[in-house]
C-alpha cells in the first residue's frame, strides 16, 4: 500500500496484494520462495522512490514476554531488558532484536516485550535491500491494528483483538487503552468450526493468564477479529456463543478514514489490507508500536518526508522577504529624494538671506547658528550709546503709574521700535487712564490700546497696549 502524506492530506494512491506463499519454487533462481521477486511484483507499476517504508512481520517469527522492572525510563529500561529477558528465552540474548511498550507507571513498570530472531530479521533486511528498501519500522504483525483501536475504538472499555493469518493466530488483551498482553498460537486448522473451537480454549487461556499475572479480573466487553476471514460466519458465531461476547470483522479502513482518503481505483479488501493501513495511521498519528528497526533522527525523518514542502514554503519566503526588501528600498529612495529637495530648498532660502556666505555645508546647521547670531546681534538696536534699556522702559511705566491704581502688568514683549505690554485692572476706565498716562511727554512716542476684554471667569479687563518707541 502506497500512502501519500502531504500537507494537504493523506491520501492512499496505490495498493496491491499477492500472496508469498504462491511463489511457486523456480529452478532458475535457485528454488523455494523467493521474497524479493514477489515484491518486486507488487511494487513494479508504484512509485516508491523516496518513500519511508514500514513493514510488519508474521506473527510466526515474533514472541511475546510480560516483564516487570522498577524503572520509568525507556533508556533505563531498554539498559537492562537484555538481562531481565534471558532467563525466559529457549536461546541467547545476542541472537534476538527485542523492542518493548510499557503498561503501567505505578510503583513499578509492566512492560510487554516483543521479541524476534535477529537473523530472520537479516533475512527480511537483505530481501528488502535489493529493492532499495530500508523500512525505519519493523512492526509485528497486528500490533499496530490492536494500537489502532486502542486508541481509536472505545479507548476506555476491555477488549480482545484477534490477528488471523493461514497458521498463526495472535490473541491481544485491551484495557483502559494499553495492550497489555499478546500470545500466539500455532493454528494449521482450515475447517472453521474446528478453528472456532480451538481458538475459544486459546482466548479462555489467554485471559485466565491476564488475571493470574496482573492480579485482577478481565471482562472484555467486545472482540474484534482480523486477517484471514474465511469461515468468518461460522467462526463469529462460534466465539459468541462460547464466550457470550459481542464479537466482529474489524474494518480498518473505517476506524482511521478521518486520516486518510483513497485515491486508488480498487476497493480495499479488509481481511488484507487491515494490516497496512494500521500501519499507515500509526505513523500519521504518530502512535507508538514495538519496532525491530534502529530508530532514526526524528529531525531526518520529517525533512526527508516534508522536503518539497520545506524547499517550497522556503522559496515563497524567500520571495516575500525580496518583495519587502524592495518595498523598503522603493520608499528609502523617493524618501531620500524628498529630502535632498528640502536640502536644496533650505540651501537656496540660506543664501537668498544671507548672501555672504560662500560655503554651504550643512545648510539647516548653518542656517540655525546664523540666526542665532543675528537675534543676538539684533536684541537692540540703534546704537548702544543711545539705547532705551528695558530697565529704564519699565521704570518709566512705574512711575506713570499710581500706586493706589488697581492694575497689573502680566506680559512685556520688545521689538525694534516698538513694545507690547499685557495686563489687567478691574475697569475699562481704568485701561484709558493707563494709556492716558503713559502718552505724557517721555520716550514713549504713540500709545494703541490693542485690545480690552472682559474675563468673566475673574470679572476683570484683559488689555493689551502697543507703546511706539
Amino acid at each position: 500500500m502506497l500512502v501519500e502524506n502531504s500537507i494537504k492530506g493523506n491520501r492512499i494512491s496505490a495498493q496491491r496484494f499477492a500472496a508469498y506463499a504462491d511463489t511457486i519454487d523456480d529452478p532458475e533462481h535457485g528454488g523455494g520462495h523467493d521474497i524479493s521477486r514477489t515484491l518486486a511484483e507488487v511494487i513494479q507499476d508504484m512509485h516508491v522512490s523516496g518513500t519511508e517504508p514500514i513493514v510488519s512481520i508474521s506473527a510466526e517469527f515474533v514472541s511475546y514476554r510480560n516483564l516487570q522492572v522498577p524503572f520509568k525510563d525507556r533508556k533505563k529500561i531498554r539498559q537492562v531488558l537484555p538481562f531481565e529477558l534471558e532467563p525466559t528465552l529457549p536461546y541467547p540474548v545476542d541472537e534476538v532484536t527485542m523492542d518493548f511498550e510499557t503498561i503501567q507507571q505505578a510503583g513499578k513498570t509492566d512492560i510487554l516485550v516483543g521479541v524476534v530472531k535477529t537473523s530472520e530479521i537479516r533475512k527480511i533486511l537483505e530481501a528488502l535491500k535489493e529493492l532499495h528498501i530500508e523500512p525505519f519500522i519493523i512492526a509485528p504483525g497486528g500490533f499496530s491494528s490492536v494500537v489502532c483501536l486502542s486508541k481509536f475504538i472505545e479507548p476506555d472499555k476491555d477488549f480482545i483483538f484477534i490477528d488471523l493469518d493461514e497458521k498463526y493466530i495472535t490473541v491481544f488483551t485491551v484495557k483502559s487503552g494499553y495492550v497489555y498482553s499478546a500470545r500466539s498460537f500455532y493454528s494449521p486448522i482450515s475447517d472453521p468450526r474446528l478453528k472456532a473451537g480451538k481458538l475459544c480454549n486459546q482466548i479462555m487461556q489467554v485471559i485466565a493468564s491476564f488475571e493470574s499475572l496482573f492480579a485482577t479480573d478481565f471482562e472484555p466487553v467486545r472482540l474484534f477479529l482480523s486477517g484471514n476471514s474465511a469461515g468468518s460466519g461460522v467462526l463469529v458465531q462460534t466465539i459468541e456463543e462460547t464466550l457470550s461476547v459481542p464479537a466482529s470483522f474489524v474494518d480498518m479502513f473505517a476506524v482511521v478514514n478521518p486520516s486518510l482518503t483513497i485515491l486508488s481505483e480498487l476497493p480495499l479488501d479488509a481481511s488484507r489490507s487491515n494490516n497496512a493501513l494500521a500501519l499507515a495511521a500509526i505513523e500519521i498519528a504518530g502512535l507508538r508500536t514495538i519496532n525491530f528497526s534502529e530508530e532514526r533522527s526524528i529531525v531526518k525523518k520529517y525533512w526527508e518526508e516534508y522536503k518539497n514542502e520545506f524547499i517550497r514554503t522556503g522559496l515563497l519566503a524567500a520571495f516575500v522577504f525580496v518583495l519587502v526588501m524592495f518595498n523598503v528600498l522603493f520608499k528609502a529612495h523617493f524618501l531620500q529624494k524628498d529630502v535632498n529637495a528640502l536640502n536644496r530648498q533650505i540651501a537656496f532660502i540660506f543664501q537668498s538671506t544671507f548672501p555672504d556666505v560662500e560655503k554651504i555645508d550643512d545648510p539647516f546647521a548653518q542656517m540655525k547658528a546664523r540666526m542665532a547670531q543675528e537675534r543676538e546681534k539684533n536684541a537692540f538696536t540703534g546704537d548702544m550709546a543711545t539705547e532705551i534699556l528695558n530697565i529704564d522702559i519699565l521704570n518709566e511705566i512705574s512711575s506713570r503709574i499710581p500706586d493706589q491704581q488697581d492694575v497689573e502688568l502680566t506680559s512685556f514683549v520688545r521689538g525694534d521700535e516698538s513694545l507690547i505690554i499685557s495686563g489687567d485692572t478691574d475697569s475699562f476706565n481704568n485701561v484709558d487712564d493707563i494709556k492716558n498716562r503713559l502718552e505724557s511727554p517721555g520716550i514713549f512716542k504713540n500709545i494703541t490700546i490693542s485690545s480690552a476684554n472682559l474675563e468673566k471667569s475673574t470679572n476683570r479687563i484683559q488689555f493689551k497696549l502697543k507703546i511706539d518707541l
